[in-house]
């Protein structure tokens, strides 16, 4: 494949060039050269991008041009530079834009195709509104009216005359051609459709490659609505209809007569004033400001934190042992101060749980319609009274979806199994996140996965995250390793009564994505010897659709072979792991999979299931089964039970494994994340 650069211009804003240089990690099929051309920047911007691009993995150059350049006079000198490196191709990328995965790779293949073809655009859609097009490709230049008209469904090539450079193929050799960004006629704004208008008179054809494509934060230079933009677009389309219109002055009188009244009837007169300056070549009546958003430089005021905390309340399950340890260590950071938020409340002390009790009154948004929105209503009212009262930097939500704010957020995607197995969550859970969590990783500045399975995850339904993608492992209790008290193994005893047993463990949610119809299968499928040796003990809270196994479950209790001990409280589990032969986990889905590195922590020997995020988590400390499969759970459950040496080695391998996941870390780095978005 040929040589292709990529060039983006950055000018005062490290933070979006920044999330786009993190996107281009993950292009497939290319990989280009990179060069980031600094504008002029007044910040410290630079120094922020060459502290970033050191740890992106692939080399960045990075050049000054010590001065503001204008966008193709700062295009041009990354263009330059990499034309004399012996680049075929050059992508000019907006950094306010993040690329899909195969967005260069759709654009080099539609350029390959067509030996004709000078320049190759993407499908532009709306960062702020992902399912929402900007623009096709480019667009239609109606000369006779001093107008540009932005397509936005696919046209016939005669009406394509131009691509907008926010994500722009150019074949190296038509720019020896036509030419590069006319730069002294054009300062911003209008110069990608002058250079397309000079591709087409020298004979090179346009094209969209509509697999590409790609996601734009509208007008983030400026802003929509700058008095500056509509300065430089009417100094721009002075000079293009002067060289490209029949009647330039009618052209002119036409387009500018109803920009002006526009402007006017919405009472933005200082944009008239703009416009007006520019027809008279004087200069701007305001001056730049730098584009919106923080540098994501470190520094050393004190970060407020609003955490939402619903899942703090009430008997924890995984997320909410995520939430409450993440929390933890983040309230003890030197420099941090949190608050916490939830539907009922907000406060300096997270929720209180409503106890240990293995049953749990119905939720109040299972029974009411539309519970869980009015939930997230309640949560985002809650929210704007501690915001308004408290002021946070920051909104952390550790639970998938953040209610609207105008503080930055960090957003927490443990998994997508609503998306892979929507069957096995509530279908008002299903409809929830389908309404909700797109607009809520568009409105976050960070999105924090839980593993690199999981990062993929987001990456194939919500391409445009790519950016703000920040994998994170969590952690475990260091007390995992500690060995127990007496009093916790006489409370076990109790729990057990008296049964001393080594038992199949599984321990999680009872629901129908951890598997637990397969494994009940299984383990029915195992030699009476080995059953009547090792009975499988169940922990955790029944979830959603028990009864799709309650009728095998009933028949194993009643034989003795299955025993239910319901949720236990934190302090039992690292005895339990111990007094286990084995933790068996066949989940179809998982983002993490904490209980089988909790297992490990204590040398209790592992059998996951061979998918998702689980072989990522556990290394070579576990043993694997296919969950699909009851026969293949079961010979691993016949296996450990039968081969002492297998499960020395497991016991063996697992502390070591289990010890590469701590809070502390997990905390360090999402600090770190969060200090980066809020430039602090």
């Amino acid at each position: 494949m040929a040589d292709c650069t990529v060039v983006l211009l950055n000018w005062n804003n490290a933070a979006d060039t920044i999330h786009c240089l993190r996107s281009l990690r993950y292009l497939r099929g290319v990989r280009p050269e990179v060069i980031v051309v600094d504008n002029g920047s007044t910040d410290d911007s630079v120094a922020c991008i060459r502290a970033a691009a050191a740890h992106l993995g692939f080399p960045v150059t990075v050049l000054e041009t010590g001065s503001n350049l204008g966008f193709g006079g700062g295009c041009n000198v990354g263009i330059r530079h990499a034309l004399e490196q012996g680049a075929d191709y050059l992508w000019l990328l907006n950094t306010d834009a993040i690329p899909h995965p195969d967005a260069l790779r759709s654009l080099v293949e539609a350029m390959e195709r067509n030996a004709q073809v000078g320049a190759v655009g993407s499908v532009i859609y709306d960062l702020e509104r992902p399912e929402h097009i900007q623009t096709w490709g480019g667009g239609q230049v109606h000369l006779r009216l001093g107008v540009t008209h932005h397509h936005r469904h696919p046209v016939k090539p005669g009406r394509l005359h131009y691509l907008t450079a926010c994500s722009l193929l150019l074949r190296g050799i038509s720019l020896t051609q036509t030419g590069l960004f006319d730069e002294k006629m054009f300062f911003m704004y209008w110069e990608d459709a002058d250079l397309c208008l000079r591709l087409r008179q020298k004979g090179w054809d346009l094209a969209v490659a509509e697999r590409s494509l790609v996601w734009h934060r509208t007008s983030s230079s400026l802003g929509r609505t700058h008095p500056l933009k509509d300065y430089y677009v009417t100094v721009s389309v002075g000079h293009f209809q002067r060289r490209y219109a029949p009647s330039p002055s009618v052209a002119m009188a036409l387009g500018m007569t109803a920009r002006i009244t526009r402007r006017a009837a919405m009472g933005r007169w200082l944009n008239v004033r703009a416009m007006v300056a520019a027809l008279r070549h004087q200069p701007p009546p305001v001056a730049a400001t730098p584009p919106r958003g923080l540098a994501p430089c470190s520094g050393t005021d004190i970060l407020r934190v609003a955490i939402e905390a619903s899942t703090l309340r009430g008997v924890k399950a995984g997320i909410g042992h995520y939430a409450a340890a993440l929390s933890q260590h983040l309230a003890s950071a030197p420099g941090v101060e949190v608050r916490y938020f939830t539907a009922q409340e907000y406060a300096e002390l997270p929720p209180r749980p409503t106890g240990l009790l293995t049953r749990q009154k119905p939720r109040w948004r299972q029974w009411i319609p539309m519970g869980r929105q009015v939930q997230y209503q309640l949560q985002r009212w809650r929210l704007a009274q501690l915001s308004r009262s408290w002021h946070p930097n920051l909104v952390f939500g550790p639970n998938f979806i953040v209610p609207p704010t105008d503080a930055p957020s960090v957003l927490v995607i443990h998994d997508l199994s609503h998306l892979r197995y929507p069957e096995t969550h509530p279908p008002e859970r299903v409809a929830f996140m389908a309404r909700q969590l797109r607009p809520a990783i568009a409105r976050s500045s960070a999105v924090v996965v839980d593993s690199h399975f999981t990062e993929q995850e987001v990456l194939s339904y919500f391409p445009e995250a790519a950016g703000r993608l920040h994998v994170i492992y969590p952690g475990i209790e260091s007390r995992m390793a500690v060995p127990p008290s007496a009093a916790v193994e006489n409370a076990l005893n109790a729990l057990l009564k008296g049964d001393d047993r080594r038992f199949f463990l599984f321990l999680s949610t009872l629901e129908p994505r951890k598997n637990l119809e397969g494994l009940l299968a299984a383990y029915a499928a195992l030699p009476a010897a080995i059953r009547g040796a090792h009975p499988l003990v169940l922990v955790g809270q029944m979830g959603w659709q028990e009864s799709n196994f309650a009728a095998i479950l009933t028949g194993m209790v009643a034989r003795g072979e299955v025993r239910m001990l319901g949720y236990l409280r934190d302090e039992l589990l690292p005895a339990l792991y111990r007094r286990a032969l084995a933790l068996v986990y066949p989940s179809l889905y998982e983002g993490f999979g904490l209980p089988p590195i909790e297992a490990m922590a204590t040398g209790c020997p592992v059998l996951v299931a061979n998918v998702s995020s689980l072989p990522e988590v556990c290394g070579d400390a576990a043993l694997y089964c296919d969950p699909l499969d009851v026969g293949s759970i079961t010979a691993g459950m016949q296996r450990l039970a039968e081969d002492d040496a297998l499960r020395t080695r497991l016991a063996a391998a697992g502390p070591a494994r289990a010890a590469l996941y701590t809070w502390e870390d997990a905390a360090t780095q999402a600090l770190a994340v969060m200090r980066e978005v809020v430039g602090r």
